[in-house]
């Protein structure tokens, strides 16, 4: 199919910066959304939903909305407030969900299980990177490499540990479970390695769509498979890159467009596509460009993460894709 005659999807995920902002996003050209389940109890994804309803009925139809399900993805637990991590500074981390003292929450047994003095880890897609240096019976301490900012329930991944999921967890179930008579929403799996762990959601809710998130290189063994079974996939080169070195990651992206075309799915981009909109009122040159590059081998559209639920520039962010989508197309 040629690039003029596609019809490119814009998710856009919704956050604090565009709350009561839903009726903007579809103005400026957002074809769904998606709601991080990660980072919300059920209350407060209850309120998203009856504000998205009620914005689908002024509009007269629905739009796709995805709640996208943890899986084996690892997270820190909720900090009493944002953390200041310095180059050399030492953080302590312990098998817990809320923060103690100045300890880390980390909510994972398997990782206090796995983990080694020298092991590598990566918090939120990479921006803060530590390395092990001490383990005790219940803690582990770290010193971190560079700087950043650390807020709660953000990525956690051990290098060269990869967990599989043998069964869904009950917050996961939780969710579908209460929220799948709702025709519009659909679900999509972090972390996925292969199909049969898609299958172990789709147990669950066969009727509904599901979008399988990449960024595990394991998953690029069974993509063919994962495909199949999923309704669409979404390339995530934030946890991704966090998963492999740096240098592979274009490689992966060819890899992916490359088998994803003999499925005849649907397949999107997401995560920091166009970061620099989260403090920026435009994209940078060489994301637009990479943009571009994307949409010419196959890529569906994309998902907006930061860029919409936490940046500066949410609506101008959507209305940049839109523009270059008509674009492309003219």
């Amino acid at each position: 199919m040629s690039i003029k005659n596609r019809q490119y999807q814009i998710i856009a995920t919704l956050g604090p910066a565009v709350k009561n902002k839903i009726e903007a996003l579809i103005q400026a050209g957002a074809t769904g959304f998606r709601l991080n389940c990660s980072h919300l109890s059920w209350e407060q994804l209850s309120r998203w939903l009856i504000e998205l309803e009620q914005a689908f009925k002024k509009r007269g139809n629905a739009m796709p909305v995805w709640l996208d399900l943890q899986g084996t993805k690892k997270r820190i637990g909720k900090l009493s407030r944002a953390m200041n991590v310095n180059r050399g500074d030492r953080l302590v981390f312990k098998n817990s969900y809320q923060q103690i003292k100045d300890e880390v929450p980390l909510p994972h047994q398997c990782i206090f299980d796995n983990i080694n003095v020298g092991d590598e880890i990566l918090l939120d897609d990479g921006k803060i990177r530590l390395t092990v240096t001490d383990i005790e019976l219940t803690t582990f301490q770290t010193e971190s490499i560079n700087s950043g900012e650390l807020n709660s329930f953000k990525g956690f991944v051990l290098k060269n540990y990869e967990p599989e999921l043998s069964e869904v967890s009950d917050r996961d179930r939780s969710f579908i479970e209460q929220t799948q008579e709702l025709k519009f929403v659909g679900y999509a799996v972090s972390y996925l390695q292969s199909a049969d762990e898609l299958r172990l959601f789709r147990e669950i809710a066969s009727h509904k769509a599901f979008a399988a998130k990449i960024e595990q290189k394991k998953a690029f063994k069974n993509l063919k498979e994962i495909a199949e079974i999923a309704n669409m996939s979404w390339l995530c080169r934030g946890d991704l890159g966090a998963n492999s070195e740096i240098f592979d990651l274009y490689n992966y992206e060819k890899e992916f467009a490359s088998q994803m075309m003999m499925t005849n799915k649907p397949y999107l981009i997401a995560g920091q596509v166009l970061e620099n909109m989260v403090t920026n009122s435009e994209p940078s040159r060489s994301e637009i460009a990479h943009l571009g590059f994307l949409i010419e081998h196959g890529f569906a559209g994309l998902v907006l993460s930061d860029e919409t639920a936490i940046g500066k520039y949410p609506v101008q962010a959507v209305e940049f894709c839109r523009e270059y989508f008509n674009y492309l197309m003219s």
